[in-house]
């Protein structure tokens, strides 16, 4: 599998790897290297973006027979493209990143308000270029309980408080006050908003809630 240096440091936004692998999915070129800092799409969240030895990633996700991270690229650059054992230079769009990192940590804190204010569990989620897409188990909402849910989950922001990310063992789950269950195998990572809410998630978040800014429900 590929070292996801994402989980150690959201925040790294370049790296050297060697190409594992070169593969075609369709008709595209993709390079599967033996570390990165590309998020691939998964859970919700959208897949980052960027370059390798400055040829532009368009696409980036988990092969599924055994977890290896593909990287889609186009043929832009000014040399070829790397081939197998191959040292590349990675670097991600970190705007793009960053918005994700607010987005998901803010869905968690918005999910967190539901589940408290209106008993409400969080379904499904999509993290979007303008909005993000929460779906809850529980309609109608009325216009005051969202504003409950939202002044609930602004006053966490405001609080900054500490997000923390860790492996757990399911032995050493016990106890622990999950949003909900884990649906995956092995090691469990762990979100964690300090003394508000805690949940498994393999996504890219924030080190504390202010980074997160306003969050406003539109619709």
């Amino acid at each position: 599998m590929t070292r996801k240096l994402y989980h150690d440091n959201a925040y790294q936004q370049e790296f050297q790897a060697q190409v594992r692998e070169r593969v075609t999915v369709g008709n595209r070129l993709g390079l599967i290297l033996d570390k990165t800092c590309f998020y691939p799409t998964s859970g919700g969240q959208p897949h980052d973006q960027g370059t390798l030895n400055g040829f532009p990633v368009n696409d980036v996700f988990e092969r599924e027979d055994d977890g290896a991270v593909v990287h889609i690229v186009s043929g832009e650059g000014k040399e070829p493209v790397p081939d197998k054992g191959a040292t590349v230079q990675g670097r991600i769009d970190w705007k793009r990143r960053f918005d994700h990192m607010q987005q998901h940590t803010g869905q968690h804190i918005l999910s967190q308000a539901f589940l408290r204010l209106l008993g409400a569990e969080t379904v499904g989620f999509h993290l979007g270029a303008r909005a993000s897409t929460i779906d809850v188990d529980k309609a109608p909402l009325e216009a005051g309980q969202l504003e409950q849910v939202e002044e609930l989950a602004n006053t966490i922001v405001f609080a900054n408080l500490p997000v923390r990310t860790y492996f757990l063992d399911r032995e050493h789950m016990e106890g622990l006050a999950l949003r909900k269950q884990p649906v995956v195998t092995g090691p469990i990572r762990i979100v964690e908003v300090e003394g508000f809410d805690v949940s498994p998630c393999g996504g890219t978040h924030v080190k504390a809630t202010g980074e997160v800014g306003l969050i406003v429900i539109t619709r």
